[in-house]
């Protein structure tokens, strides 16, 4: 299956450092800080102790592997997505990469016969159109270990910096995307039957606010950040 993303998996990098050029930040800022998310969360519900199998549910070109196996170190990393093309760019760029496995899927059905301690989508449903999402949805819940948990971020329309950049961007490969309320992401979790649903907002302030960046934690529940994550469980 072809997919938009095929013709842009030699210089997807170049679009995302378009997009996010108005924070001041590099796109490696924000693929590292959400497994600093997963991270902190895990460790405080004392979930570390063990070897993970993880699936990044939507890998685009490989560039959260490197961040995951840095803070997760001990994982077994599962990698899909919809383009074949950028999974082959993943495949090159991770190749030295221990214990992580990519594979080319069909964006609904996923095709590896395990139970996922942590299933990741980063920036991933504003893609999918929305009468898909309760389908694609149910079969991550299936997929989820009995105390696994499900990791999704998304854009906030709710930031006004967010949509303005939206609205500016004429990158390609985000021309048909529909991002998220977080009112909406929570309606369609609880439909796909997740009875725990966890949001925490992120990415309030531009690289020239630096100094004030570490306090971005205690803003968890304003929800005014540029991204959110929702942490979900069966």
């Amino acid at each position: 299956m072809s997919t938009v993303f095929d013709k842009y998996a030699d210089n997807y990098d170049d679009g995302h450092t378009k997009a996010v050029k108005m924070s001041g930040f590099t796109p490696a800022y924000f693929h590292e800080y959400k497994l600093k998310e997963v991270q902190s969360y895990l460790l405080r519900k004392g979930f570390l102790s063990k070897k993970l199998n993880i699936l990044n549910f939507g890998c685009g070109t490989g560039n959260s592997e490197p961040y995951i196996k840095k803070y997760l170190p001990d994982s077994k990393v599962y990698a899909i997505d919809v383009s074949a093309e950028c999974i082959k760019t993943a495949i090159q760029a991770n190749s030295a990469l221990p214990d992580v496995y990519f594979q080319h899927f069909d964006g609904v059905n996923i095709p590896f016969d395990v139970k996922f301690d942590v299933i990741l989508a980063a920036n991933v449903f504003h893609h999918i159109k929305r009468s898909q999402h309760l389908n694609v949805l149910n079969n991550i819940r299936q997929k989820i270990a009995d105390q696994g948990f499900f990791f999704m971020f998304e854009l906030n329309p709710l930031n006004p910096l967010t949509m303005l950049v939206a609205l500016k961007n004429d990158y390609k490969f985000d021309e048909n995307a529909n991002l998220l309320t977080p009112m909406y992401a929570n309606k369609v979790l609880k439909e796909a039957g997740f009875s725990d649903r966890e949001i925490r907002f992120t990415i309030f302030f531009p690289k020239c606010c630096s100094l004030i960046i570490p306090y971005e934690k205690y803003l968890a529940k304003v929800p005014l950040g540029a991204h959110y994550c929702y942490v979900a469980k069966k």
